[in-house]
């Protein structure tokens, strides 16, 4: 029972990993969730450039908040559908806890004084990549489960 358990851990690695055609509305979703995760790493870029370079810590974390949010788009680009799913949720869900910490108590040394017009954009596309990408992902679970059952 225990020698089992790896062999399915590395299959489920392998689907995770394996190419996905997901159906054409499941598609949609998760290309809109993509505008939505490479407009957030833009603002990230764009805040970067902008000043936050300086700020200790918080900074480079904005920095590294582009290129994740570019590498994530490239994983659905190259068909990496659960990839880019666990990537968006991965870059997005803790940048919105950030944020929400850095206007309130502050995070890692670092405080907002309110919701700019930036940090606006960064929030509204941060939760429309998560609810398009939960919503193609689900889009895409319920469509090979029907597939299969065909």
């Amino acid at each position: 029972m225990i020698a089992a358990a790896p062999g399915r851990m590395l299959a489920q690695m392998r689907r995770l990993l394996a190419p996905t055609r997901p159906d054409a509305l499941a598609l949609a979703l998760l290309a809109l969730a993509a505008l939505c995760v490479l407009v957030a790493g833009l603002q990230h870029a764009r805040l970067f450039h902008r000043g936050y370079a300086e700020v200790e810590i918080v900074g480079p974390l904005f920095f590294m908040n582009a290129i994740g949010s570019t590498v994530v788009v490239l994983t659905l680009i190259f068909g990496r559908v659960w990839m880019f799913v666990l990537g968006a949720l991965a870059i997005c869900v803790p940048s919105l806890v950030s944020i929400a910490i850095s206007h309130s108590v502050g995070f890692l040394g670092f405080r907002e004084g309110g919701y700019d017009a930036d940090a606006l954009i960064i929030v509204v596309a941060e939760v429309a990549a998560v609810l398009l990408a939960l919503a193609g992902a689900a889009r895409a679970v319920i469509t090979m489960r029907s597939g299969a059952a065909a």
